[in-house]
């Protein structure tokens, strides 16, 4: 039987982020103020920055657990459509979250906040490899996956939360610009959609 797809929890995974760009763009601008606000912050903040660095590194490395944790179940309890979504997670991600990813970033040639000079197109430097941004786009596509497979409007709503903290850690940092957390956004979102068609019969919107 096909279902609907569950819209619902994938946009609870990905507005708390939207919802933070907003506000930071309303509230700091767009493009030097924001890099200028938060280097500011940083040298302020240098213990606080440090946690957010850890948060960086490892708010997706943390999924893999997760991850693997319902790959191990599942194939103690021979569980094949399980196993089916975790093969269809690793498989998705290494296409978009990876691979065209680091096309896009080398084919664009952004340059990363506060590198000076124009973007340099099909430059594998990674001062020029801003657009998108691979962290965001990575954990935008685990999230959601798993909001719409348990499809608790709360856990939705903190996968969102964790989406958030994580994507935007990397403007804090100034790792990436907003409109790179935001194509990368896109790019998860899409991985996170092909994730659930592949491991579930799903009607169209």
């Amino acid at each position: 039987m096909r279902q609907p797809y569950p819209i619902a929890h994938h946009l609870l995974c990905t507005l708390p982020l939207l919802a933070l760009l907003a506000m930071s763009t309303v509230c700091l601008g767009t493009g030097d103020e924001v890099i200028a606000y938060w280097r500011a912050w940083r040298q302020a903040n240098s213990d606080t920055a440090s946690l957010v660095m850890v948060l960086t590194d490892w708010g997706n490395p943390a999924l893999y657990a997760v991850y693997g944790a319902l790959f191990w179940r599942a194939r103690r309890r021979h569980d094949p459509r399980t196993v089916r979504f975790v093969l269809a997670y690793v498989a998705v991600q290494l296409l978009i979250s990876f691979l065209l990813v680091r096309v896009i970033k080398i084919a664009a040639g952004r340059t990363r906040p506060g590198v000076p000079g124009p973007w340099v197109p099909f430059s594998f430097d990674g001062p020029h490899n801003s657009l998108p941004s691979g962290h965001t786009a990575e954990i935008a596509g685990a999230c959601p996956p798993l909001a719409m497979r348990w499809k608790h409007m709360a856990a939705s709503l903190a996968l969102g939360g964790y989406v958030a903290a994580v994507g935007y850690s990397r403007v804090l940092l100034g790792q990436h610009h907003a409109s790179d957390i935001l194509a990368g956004l896109l790019l998860g979102s899409l991985a996170a959609f092909i994730i659930h068609r592949i491991t579930h019969r799903t009607a169209p919107l």
